[in-house]
């Protein structure tokens, strides 16, 4: 394989050295045969993507015939070499008979040093780009980086009075950056720091989307069905229901099929848990005549009382190990209606009271990580949701600023979510909110009554019970409530944009190997691919009127604004220049303004519809921006004015067109991007990256005072678009592995 670019890609703790043919670990060499650092090569270079086998061998081995062993061997040694396991991998991933996976964030440094006579560049010149690819900017497109230096961010002087020259040179940004903020600090790099897409697999010709919604009934039957909760293996389900006349436990598997008794005596079993390793349930019983806790096997077999008390044992978790549970239990107190908790070994022995207070404590559960357990009280003279540690001690409200009654918790699997039941208008409904209480989502916003929530192992779903069809059902909805999807293909579908009537959406997509711009109806019907150019068509952007689509495009080398008819007619390039033209967006006159990095760093620029007129409007470092639906106001992104947890983090600001009245909305360490205005403009949505790679759809007011959670999945939810009635709100997911396009009703 010819080695021919100068990349260093880095995935935390290691750098792989294109040029040189060296992975480093923190700055050591790690020894790597060479045939091994070829294949680990061509792996990151398509991180994210399934590399077939076939593709390995011909990249690794282009003029020799060799065996599937050899590749199976060089697998082997960069595991060992990573530290890898293939049963947990975090950085290669077998795909079973068709190839490999690298699936760790990667970001990439390209250090090209132009020499004397090569390729006609100035001797001594250095271009450093940096890129990204933990997928919620590497899949956004390119985005141009701003180059505001973190010591010379804190203050900013009026749009109109600082000048390109005042900016700090790129050369002291050049050292890599080795912090978990690597998505901020990319950005704060390069005069040209540009977000790429990965290059995108070959996919066959585009079909027909198909709208679905994210909320599927389960169970349908006139019993009761309740308590379900997912195996840690996401395949099966267990529940408890009275449809054989007393409370029994159940399990069926994912898609409700298959549905299988496990308990069957003349009493009450319910609340089912599964164990850490899915091969026991907990569940409650009153066979002995009070309620115990008992266990038995994931099959039903071998049902085992733990708790042996006159009092109520109930509500039980397992540690993430499975060596201890804990419960709760009125057995030390006087008032029976006085839970408090307690924690036991998981065969019932060396029972700990580690919770003791006058008031009901009940409902515990564990964390993923085993620090902390959480659980619900009534001290306040409400019911609140409460964490605390292992012991006991630590014990924190998290839902102190509401009077209404809080329940059921239940932890998401990266343990950053709490799912919880608050009564609402006499109802009870699904909310979700950060681990430390902030970030509030509502879930279910119905008329009927929402239980017991419980998160898919992925992350991305709860399931619940709810009375809406008159009894008690099971029904499964995505984190961040019921959803439509209306795209469905194995490529990636980014960037939707409304037409102004609403009618329609146009978004990109790869289904046909290179991102091309498709426009369908709102429903997800009528598919219809209207560019086809050589290069990678992106963002679209509807004229005001709705005739005309704005878009990026690299049809002709660099990424330029096209402008098109809404039939795809009449393609034409508008102000052509040396420099990187993205995002347009259109203004309520008929204006686009676009981000441009011809004059030597991204800045916000502005022209005609026929790309005359071109006006710079900041030169502070700037992009993304949109016009607000007046026309007075613009909203875009650039570092913060102040220092946040120790660095400049991208933010979001709002100014008046003519450069005035500048203001910083956000404040927070996460990485702000792609703002978008709310139809009566109110508001703007936006997305802040969470590591791991996370990304989420926010909303803030004018004045930066109410930031709201809109989206709460696990994946990285981006592009957010109002619909012109501001009645629903579009995005891209990869939710579901791949980018598709999401509608979500808000009100």
């Amino acid at each position: 394989m010819t080695l021919q670019d100068n990349h260093l890609y880095e995935f935390a703790p290691f750098v792989l050295d294109a040029a040189k043919g060296m992975l480093l670990r923190d700055g050591e060499s790690v020894r790597l045969t060479p045939k091994a650092f070829e294949t680990l090569l061509v792996l990151v270079r398509n991180a994210f993507q399934l590399v077939e086998k076939e593709q390995l061998l011909n990249e690794v081995w282009p003029d020799s015939f060799v065996e599937e062993g050899s590749l199976s061997r060089n697998i082997h040694e960069l595991r060992r070499a990573l530290g890898d396991d293939s049963s947990e991998p975090r950085f290669i991933k077998t795909i079973p008979k068709r190839g490999y996976r690298f699936i760790a964030p990667v970001k990439i440094s390209a250090l090209a040093n132009a020499q004397p006579g090569l390729g006609g560049g100035e001797a001594d010149s250095t271009i450093i780009e940096k890129h990204t690819f933990a997928r919620i900017i590497s899949h956004d497109l390119d985005e141009i980086g701003t180059p505001v230096e973190a010591d010379q961010a804190s203050s900013v002087a009026p749009v109109a009075a600082l000048e390109p020259s005042a900016m700090p040179g790129l050369a002291k940004r050049a050292k890599l950056i080795k912090t978990a903020a690597v998505i901020a600090g990319v950005l704060l790099a390069g005069a040209i720091g540009v977000f790429i897409l990965v290059k995108p697999p070959q996919v066959h010709a585009p079909r027909s989307s198909r709208a679905t919604t994210t909320l599927v009934r389960l169970t349908n039957n006139d019993a009761m069905d309740c308590g379900a909760v997912w195996s840690p293996d996401g395949s099966r389900i267990a529940f408890w229901s009275n449809r054989d006349g007393k409370n029994e436990i159940y399990t069926m598997d994912a898609d409700g099929s298959n549905l299988k008794r496990l308990t069957n005596n003349m009493s009450d079993d319910d609340s089912p848990k599964w164990s850490p390793d899915g091969r026991k349930v907990l569940f409650d019983s009153e066979r002995d005549g009070n309620r115990e806790v008992y266990v038995m096997d994931a099959d039903g077999g071998n049902q085992t009382r733990l708790t042996r008390n006159s009092a109520i044992d109930s509500g039980t978790t397992w540690s993430p190990d499975g060596s201890k549970i804990a419960f709760a239990s009125n057995r030390d107190n006087p008032n029976p209606f006085n839970f408090d908790i307690y924690v036991m070994n998981a065969d019932g022995s060396d029972v700990k009271r580690i919770v003791s207070d006058p008031e009901y404590d009940a409902e515990p559960k564990w964390s993923p990580d085993g620090r902390k357990i959480l659980f619900v009280t009534g001290r306040n003279g409400n019911f609140d949701v409460y964490a605390m540690n292992p012991d006991g001690t630590g014990q924190k409200n998290l839902t102190q600023d509401n009077d209404r009654l809080d329940g059921s918790p239940s932890w998401s699997p990266d343990g950053r979510s709490i799912a919880f039941v608050r009564n609402t208008d006499g109802k009870d409904q699904i909310y979700v909110m950060d681990s430390d209480g902030d970030n509030l989502l509502r879930v279910t916003n119905d008329s009927s009554n929402n239980r017991s929530p419980s998160w898919s192992p992925d992350g991305s779903k709860l399931i619940f019970q709810t009375d809406r069809d008159g009894n008690w059902e099971i029904y499964i909805v995505s984190v961040d409530g019921e959803l439509t999807r209306l795209t469905n293909d194995p490529a990636d579908d980014l960037a939707p944009s409304w037409s102004p009537d609403g009618s329609k959406l146009a978004f990109s997509s790869n289904r046909d190997s290179k991102q091309h711009i498709y426009v369908m109806n709102a429903d997800g019907s009528a598919l219809e691919q209207i560019t086809n150019s050589l290069g990678e068509d992106t963002e679209p952007a509807w004229s005001p009127d709705g005739k005309r689509i704005a878009f990026t495009s690299s049809r002709d080398g660099n990424k330029e604004i096209y402008l098109m008819n809404a039939d795809g007619s009449n393609q034409a390039r508008l102000a052509a220049s040396s420099g990187i033209d993205i995002s347009p967006k259109w203004s309520p006159d008929g204006r686009i303004l676009f981000t441009s990095d011809r004059d030597g760093q991204g800045d916000l620029y502005v022209m005609d519809a026929d790309g005359g007129n071109i006006t710079r409007l900041t030169t502070i470092g700037a992009g993304q921006a949109v016009w607000s639906p007046d026309g007075s106001k613009i909203s875009f992104i650039r570092p913060s004015i102040e220092k946040i947890a120790g660095f400049f983090p991208l933010e979001l600001y709002v100014m008046d067109i003519d450069g005035r009245s500048m203001r910083m909305l956000t404040t927070s360490p996460l990485t702000k991007s792609l703002p978008y205005w709310s139809s009566d403009g109110k508001n703007i949505a936006f997305v802040a990256e969470i590591l791991g790679p996370r990304a989420n759809l926010f909303q803030v007011d004018l004045e930066g005072r109410s930031v709201k959670r809109v989206t709460a999945g696990p994946k990285v939810d981006s592009r957010p678009s109002y619909s012109p009635d501001g009645s629903k709100l579009a995005f891209h997911t990869n939710r579901d592995g791949n980018y598709e396009i999401y509608v979500m009703n808000l009100r």
